[in-house]
């Protein structure tokens, strides 16, 4: 008799979970309470889904233990596997800068291949609802379903974690697994913007700027990124901040003190720089204003300028020694940072199930036998560039492949 597989929550690692289960020999139910699979891929990459990035490292995907959990599912499944898969499912892949699209580019069409799959493989689809608890049994569980119960060999929770609402994660998994006996790190808001205490610079409000950014908390910084940000009128969005956000929902969660620091012009050594700022300062007859024309975008320079503590209208007495205290400012502008988007705003959930109470060669939890988790319910969260996404394939193939067999 084949294995009866029940797969909680129908997004990417729980549609490729259930494909990878039913290929395996398995006969496999999936519970969506979408009225149908995929809702939050579709929003992915702005609509045109980077499903992958073409290298993943151990920087790219953040967890609270080493590297042992993700090597293993790295080497079980690697960015070149989904990719072949995806090939198999009938994408074709656009490599932009390591971030792998649909060549269609459009995020419908990895929708589509994963729903025709699933229909192909006979699997059951029981959507519109969600399931209310799992109950074990002396020979499985027990998944109450709007009243029904549903007997299951083996159980995939794939619900995800608490980021983007509105597609169906509201942390309902987290409180199943938690039933359960699982641990759950805290579920705080990543990948969004940073709010902005006092900020100084809202008047630069749709201002973009190249900037390296760093985030600090109780004095250390933990990370940082480079690239272009975003001025928004309550505080600093795009790629780089939303790459530093996750250590800053975690410092604020833990009321520690959260720091922004903002590096200008990071195409420039600190010595090019200098330099660089020094020249313009150098013309005689020149205000302050006039020396950043081509250097920032003039929306930000009369505020970057007054911010530094320089009017920007007027000619300097001494322009060496303006340039110098323009350029330390804009060598390390720091921003208190008091908020950060929220879960509605956030593209993932940082925290989640502890990876130590799960076995990384088959996702099958150690507390519960038989249960087994994949994809962003799991305590481990990536940078923007596909790298969420390449996990969710992976360890919800990694999921399917051991709780069909």
């Amino acid at each position: 008799m084949p294995k009866k597989v029940t797969i909680i929550g129908g997004g990417c690692a729980g549609c490729f979970a259930a494909i990878t289960a039913a290929e395996s020999g398995a006969k496999v139910t999936v519970i969506e309470k979408n009225p149908s699979l995929g809702k939050k891929i579709l929003s992915t990459g702005n609509g045109r889904c980077n499903y992958c990035h073409d290298k993943v490292s151990f920087a790219d995907l953040f967890r609270p233990e080493g590297d042992e959990f993700l090597s293993e599912v790295m080497s079980r499944f690697s960015p070149e596997n989904v990719l072949d898969r995806f090939r198999d499912l009938g994408i074709t892949p656009v490599n932009k800068d390591g971030y792998i699209y649909p060549y269609s580019e459009q995020a419908r069409a990895v929708s589509d291949v994963l729903k025709r799959a699933v229909a192909e493989c006979g699997i059951e689809v029981i959507s519109g609802t969600e399931a209310a608890d799992i109950v074990r049994t002396d020979s499985g569980f027990n998944v109450i379903c709007e009243g029904k119960e549903i007997l299951s060999d083996s159980i995939i929770i794939t619900t995800g974690g608490k980021a983007a609402p509105g597609t169906g994660s509201d942390g309902k998994g987290f409180d199943i697994c938690k039933s359960l006996g699982h641990n759950i790190n805290p579920p705080v808001p990543a990948l969004t913007y940073l709010v902005i205490k006092d900020h100084p610079y809202k008047k630069a409000a749709g201002t973009r700027l190249s900037a390296k950014v760093s985030v600090e908390v109780s004095g250390r910084i933990l990370s940082s990124d480079t690239g272009q940000i975003q001025i928004t009128k309550n505080g600093i969005s795009g790629i780089p901040a939303f790459n530093i956000s996750r250590f800053a929902s975690r410092g604020l969660y833990n009321k520690e003190q959260v720091r922004m620091h903002i590096r200008l012009v990071p195409d420039l050594s600190d010595e090019q720089l200098k330099e660089e700022i020094v020249r313009r300062f150098d013309r005689t007859g020149t205000t302050p204003y006039e020396a950043l024309i081509g250097l920032f975008p003039d929306t930000f320079a009369d505020s970057l300028l007054k911010n530094a503590g320089i009017d920007p209208d007027r000619i300097p007495d001494n322009g060496r020694k303006t340039a110098d205290r323009l350029y330390r400012y804009i060598s390390d502008i720091a921003l208190e940072v008091c908020g950060t988007g929220d879960f509605s705003d956030a593209q993932v959930t940082s925290g989640g199930i502890c990876l130590d109470e799960i076995y990384p060669s088959t996702m099958e939890s150690r507390i519960v036998p038989g249960l087994y988790l994949a994809g962003e319910i799991l305590d481990i969260d990536g940078k923007c560039g596909g790298y969420n996404l390449y996990f969710a394939w992976a360890s919800g193939y990694i999921a399917g492949k051991n709780s069909g067999t």
